[in-house]
């Protein structure tokens, strides 16, 4: 049996674990807010000298982070919460649970195996890439926690600096990592939700899918779930997915080419007895 929460953790404890540097964080972050508004407003008034200023963003960026400073536990919970409720809309609880059970406990019940049943070649693959999946939401469920963590503790000193434009760039990296980092569970719960389907059709329909695609496939989703950060972090940032997928693609071809060139290299008609010796040709031939 999995325990309960397994693959969801409660994040809404981080506000009252880490309460205490949070407090010290805000002062810190009321004061930077404070200098860098002088400095913001003292900026603005020497490009009014050029003409250039710009007091309109100036106003808009005081009211978002006054804003954000105001209401930055409830901010942090409806983004971190939020994508735990979506994570969980699209694979429940429940649900993952009893995929877990039929392909752990039922498989072997099945009589559809051939002769070596549940050690069939099929069945092995499946229950290694949910061996494999298992371990690695783990890892990523406690990085989740811990990074979600020092965004909480450490947010409001990089919203203060970002009133003043030259230093904004704090704040949007603030924003970016707290929505990259929460998003992990829903590109989580996308991916098992896929392979799960996957998994059982090829378990209890072995007719119809060789063992070839589903190795390859079982592949794939074991790098596809170690690069989860990156894929969150690729929609964050506004990137495209077609990059990730062509270093995916190479990163599999690769691992496939080094297996090939390993196998044809320790073939016997390759070894280096079997080649002939330098200088050797025809013994007919004159030079």
């Amino acid at each position: 049996m999995l325990p309960q929460g397994f693959l969801f953790t409660n994040t809404l404890q981080i506000p009252d674990l880490f309460s205490g540097p949070l407090a010290i964080t805000s002062r810190l972050g009321f004061v930077l807010y404070s200098l860098m508004l002088i400095a913001a407003i003292l900026h603005e008034n020497l490009q009014a000298f050029r003409g250039k200023s710009d007091y309109l963003g100036l106003f808009i960026r005081v009211l978002a982070v006054t804003a954000l400073l105001v209401i930055y536990d409830r901010f942090f919970t409806w983004i971190v919460y939020g994508m735990d409720l979506l994570s969980k809309s699209v694979l429940p609880e429940n649900e993952f649970k009893q995929v877990i059970g039929a392909v752990f406990q039922d498989i072997g019940a099945k009589s559809d195996f051939g002769v070596l049943k549940f050690l069939s070649i099929i069945t092995t693959l499946n229950f290694v890439t949910y061996a494999v999946a298992l371990a690695l939401l783990g890892v990523l469920t406690w990085l989740r926690f811990v990074f979600l963590s020092l965004l909480y503790v450490m947010g409001p000193v990089l919203i203060g600096f970002g009133v003043y434009k030259a230093t904004a760039d704090g704040l949007l990296f603030w924003l970016r990592s707290l929505v990259a980092v929460s998003s992990w569970t829903v590109v989580l719960s996308i991916l098992m939700k896929v392979i799960s389907t996957m998994n059982l059709t090829a378990v209890y329909s072995p007719g119809e899918v060789n063992s070839a695609s589903v190795l390859a496939a079982n592949l794939l989703f074991i790098i596809l779930f170690i690069s989860v950060p990156l894929i969150s972090n690729q929609i964050t940032r506004g990137g495209s997915l077609s990059g990730l997928g062509t270093a995916v693609v190479g990163l599999g071809t690769a691992f496939a080419a080094k297996f090939v060139t390993r196998s044809v290299t320790h073939h016997p008609h390759h070894s280096p007895q079997a080649m002939p010796t330098k200088g050797a040709g025809n013994p007919g031939y004159k030079p």
